[in-house]
């Protein structure tokens, strides 16, 4: 049976590469410390599982929700902007719940590109940027990161021609996977380049609430930004709900317009119950979300602190729950993230995995607990880098 050009052409999903290498590593004492991918190792709060077990008993919950998610839970999202960014989206036309980022992401792609179009994504970036925007048949521009700027593109240095045929511009911050931010200053100006060029800007925010330091901005706050911007929220980092599958999309009228459009011809929105422990989370006051920024912070220092004292340079973050470590001499690609696996016992990715622009760095994650991290630090310091 032949597939379509477009997935034959395409790579591995890069985080079902790690899933299989993993498997392949062992069980049990054989099973690799998991500091690869960015799966939420804590348990979701009991306030919202108990939101979720009252309103799955609801049988008119039970229905197909609404496409555009319940009011309850756009009204929520809106709650939140207002308290975190003071901004106030309208509801009904600039916000969409979703199911999860990652198929809306997807799906924005469909909603906006056609073939022969640019579609520009940071390198290294989040694989799905660049994946749809192939299986659209658009050409894929990669918007370079480099350490010596903060891991910010250089606008300026996008050439005309780009810049000119681009429909879609894509962002993240907190970065995945260098854990860079991105300040109000880069902001303004990203505005200000999409405006003049009439490109959509992506941001993918699903790490705004794990950061260390001061609150990161949302794009959206910037002048002009919901005139040219969409912002994609999700419920999976802050709340320790990647299996829920619920976030939600803000941003431009005309931009939430047509998602919800692809979306109707694709699915059939979020169980409604799960939107009802969403709001939960949202609505909730005892703010979770910085008590598990204090865990995060905590397994980071014993991370980073123990991988510089095995004599490895790494590149503390201040915000998500990853860093970045520089490859040793003469380990290019992946052969850096190989010997952590066969030698230490550590599961860890390339940042090559996230594009070229990754070269010299291996990513890993605090995703495990304490215990976990002080072994991973022992095993690696075993080792003659």
């Amino acid at each position: 049976m032949k597939t379509s050009s477009r997935l034959r052409a395409g790579d591995e999903y890069l985080f079902d590469w790690i899933d299989k290498l993993r498997a392949d590593a062992g069980s049990g004492e054989l099973a690799p410390i998991p500091l690869g991918v960015g799966d939420c190792d804590l348990p979701t709060p009991p306030v919202i599982v108990t939101a979720m077990q009252r309103a799955v008993e609801q049988p008119e919950l039970h229905r197909y929700p609404p496409y555009e998610g319940t009011a309850r839970m756009r009204t929520a999202a809106v709650d939140f902007f207002r308290r975190r960014f003071g901004l106030r989206p309208d509801p009904d036309r600039e916000v969409l719940v979703t199911l999860g980022s990652k198929e809306a992401m997807a799906h924005l792609a469909l909603a906006f590109v056609d073939p022969g179009d640019v579609v520009i994504v940071p390198d290294p970036g989040y694989p799905v940027y660049a994946t749809w925007a192939r299986f659209c048949g658009a050409e894929v521009y990669r918007m370079p990161l480099r350490r010596e700027n903060g891991f910010l593109p250089d606008l300026d240095a996008i050439p005309a021609d780009i810049a000119r045929r681009a429909k879609l511009l894509w962002v993240c911050y907190p970065n995945n996977p260098t854990a860079a931010l991105a300040d109000t200053e880069f902001y303004d100006r990203l505005a200000c380049f999409a405006l003049q060029h009439d490109i959509l800007v992506a941001s993918d925010a699903a790490y705004s609430e794990i950061y260390f330091d001061a609150p990161p901005p949302s794009f959206l706050q910037s002048p002009g930004a919901m005139e040219c911007g969409i912002e994609f929220h999700s419920l999976s980092k802050a709340y320790n709900m990647p299996g829920w599958r619920v976030g939600y999309a803000v941003g431009n009228e005309q931009a939430i317009a047509a998602l919800r459009a692809v979306k109707t011809h694709t699915d059939s929105g979020t169980f409604a119950a799960v939107q009802h422990a969403a709001v939960a989370a949202l609505t909730d006051t005892t703010d979770y979300p910085a008590r598990l920024r204090a865990v995060y912070h905590e397994r980071m220092t014993v991370l980073c602190d123990g991988l510089e004292a095995a004599g490895l340079e790494v590149l503390r973050p201040r915000a998500t729950f990853y860093c970045l470590v520089r490859n040793p001499a003469g380990l290019a690609g992946s052969a850096f993230s190989e010997r952590l696996l066969t030698e230490a016992r550590v599961l860890s990715i390339p940042a090559t995995g996230f594009g070229p622009g990754g070269e010299g760095y291996t990513r890993l994650t605090v995703c495990a607990g304490l215990d976990q991290i002080h072994e991973a630090v022992r095993r690696v310091s075993t080792i003659t880098w």
